[in-house]
């Protein structure tokens, strides 16, 4: 019966762990728009905005708009061989994550999210 015991014991500890916790951060934001004859208009609305990743997906609260969970995101090869994880929700809204960066937009409106640093749990 130790025995089994042991194994069982020795089984559980070499099985990897679930996933990680979620990772919050502050991050900078930028609106971008584009009009109907092609113009882009960008503008920093905040230094200071929160992020959650959640590994596979992040969610955000763009201007105050409510909270936006992008869909699961999967891996896409860059052609420099870097990585970019994206998503397209139901709705069209595209969601993107790569290095510190995350996109939410559509075909006319867009938030970025950049230089993310995480933010310390006291």
């Amino acid at each position: 019966m130790l025995k089994k015991s042991l194994i069982s014991i020795a089984i559980l500890l070499s099985m990897p762990l679930a996933a990680s916790a979620a990772q919050i951060y502050s991050c900078s934001v930028t609106h971008s728009t584009e009009s109907e004859s092609g113009v882009v208009q960008s503008e920093r609305i905040t230094a200071s905005s929160p992020l959650t990743d959640n590994g596979d997906t992040f969610t955000i609260n763009p201007a105050g708009l409510g909270e936006k969970t992008s869909p699961a995101l999967k891996a896409i090869k860059t052609p420099d061989g870097g990585q970019i994880m994206t998503a397209k929700a139901l709705d069209g809204m595209m969601f993107a994550k790569f290095s510190d960066s995350y996109v939410m937009r559509n075909s006319k409106e867009g938030y970025i999210y950049t230089d993310c640093k995480p933010v310390s749990k006291n």
